[in-house]
């Protein structure tokens, strides 16, 4: 008993977040292998998930409990590539303003991962993955400081058969600590990125 206390304590002293999740297999930067490199084919839906044969656009709020996070919009591909951009101004307290001056993520859809819910298994959803990077712009209105933070960004969710996608958009600096931000939305039939927000 001794013994494992001490190794705890000699884990945690190289490494604070040993326990504490951030090595958590469900966090995106753990699935990485899910992203499909360039120039390799994206693997198809299979026949019980949703059919993407034209290109599916995505517009929404980002929420963290009730309150708004900006705005996420992304286009799912017929290929199974995933391309969009998150764009926010908020004050996570007050005399603290963010705001997202640069941000955008590329990923695709993995049809090997099978959802589970509370009510079991639903092998008709299909979900995807994105990863990016992304640059926010601090500023504190009580000593009038800015500085310019650098990050990751990954979004993720579920796609159902009629076209609902829900997911998380979830931004670190240091791929130890980190926000996690809701959206849902029904996607649209798109014929370029450009008509994204309309």
């Amino acid at each position: 008993m001794v013994l494992i206390v001490v190794l705890a304590g000699v884990l945690l002293a190289y490494d604070p977040f040993a326990f504490f999740g951030s090595r958590g297999g469900d966090l995106p930067w753990n699935q990485l292998e899910r992203i499909v490199m360039r120039g390799e084919p994206v693997p198809a839906p299979s026949a019980e998930q949703p059919s993407i044969t034209r290109m599916l656009g995505f517009s929404t709020d980002a929420m963290l409990e009730d309150e708004g996070r900006g705005k996420m919009g992304m286009v799912i591909r017929p290929d199974g590539r995933i391309e969009g951009n998150w764009a926010a101004e908020y004050e996570p307290k007050p005399g603290i303003n963010y705001q997202v001056v640069k941000s955008r993520f590329r990923g695709n859809i993995d049809p090997s991962r099978i959802y589970k819910g509370e009510f079991g298994k639903d092998p008709s959803r299909l979900y995807f993955i994105t990863q990016g990077k992304l640059m926010i712009m601090e500023t504190n209105s009580e000593t009038q400081v800015m500085r310019m933070v650098k990050g990751h960004i990954y979004v993720r969710g579920w796609l159902d058969t009629e076209y609902n996608a829900t997911g998380e958009i979830i931004i670190t600096s240091d791929r130890k600590s980190y926000k996690s931000f809701s959206w849902e939305a029904k996607g649209k039939e798109r014929r370029s990125i450009f008509e994204l927000l309309k």
